[in-house]
């Protein structure tokens, strides 16, 4: 029954979204990430939702949900766009900017996907630098927590050392205390 609801809503969206008028022609965007909270050294994933603008009067749906942003009077219906060039970063406070590469979601035509991790603790902001900052949806921020010290390779090798001396020095002195008999 669920399935049979979902695909006339589906439907319906398909058949308003084929005879609508967009009203911008353009498209409009979500980025969320996840997680909301994120950690240094631990990969972030960037969402990117592709919606069509649609005047509220144009289509007719059953339920009205409006769960992305839009302007006054606009849906946002979803709707794939293939092959866009986004340019999406995600950039620091301090000025530090990380590329993200997006790929679109096999499974989903309208959702593209991207990570990045963060390399140092504080406040980042996804942007998508080729839509205006000022849109609805073109942003997100993430807080990023200090991760766990991550041991250099320098510091495991000389833990390394240190430990084999150690060892050699227990061995060392086990032999020695060992005096054979006199004969």
């Amino acid at each position: 029954m669920k399935r049979a609801v979902a695909g006339l809503v589906l439907a319906l969206l398909a058949v308003g979204a084929l005879t609508a008028k967009p009203t911008l022609a353009a498209m409009d965007i979500s980025v969320s990430v996840s997680p909301a909270e994120g950690v240094v050294g631990r990969p972030i994933e960037v969402l990117l939702r592709t919606f069509v603008p649609i005047r509220a009067g144009d289509i007719t749906l059953p339920v009205l949900t409006l769960a992305y942003p839009a302007a006054s009077g606009l849906w946002n219906v979803l709707y794939p766009f293939a092959d866009y060039p986004f340019d999406v970063a995600a950039q620091a406070v301090d000025g530090t900017t990380v590329a993200v590469a997006l790929t679109r979601d096999p499974n989903d035509a309208t959702l593209w996907r991207g990570t990045f991790t963060p390399t140092k603790s504080g406040q980042w902001t996804i942007v998508v630098r080729n839509f205006p900052a000022d849109q609805p949806g073109a942003s997100a921020r993430v807080s990023v927590a200090p991760g766990d010290p991550v041991p250099t390779a320098a510091l495991v090798g000389l833990a390394a050392l240190s430990i084999g001396i150690l060892f050699g020095l227990v061995l060392g002195r086990g032999g020695r205390s060992r005096s054979r008999p006199p004969t």
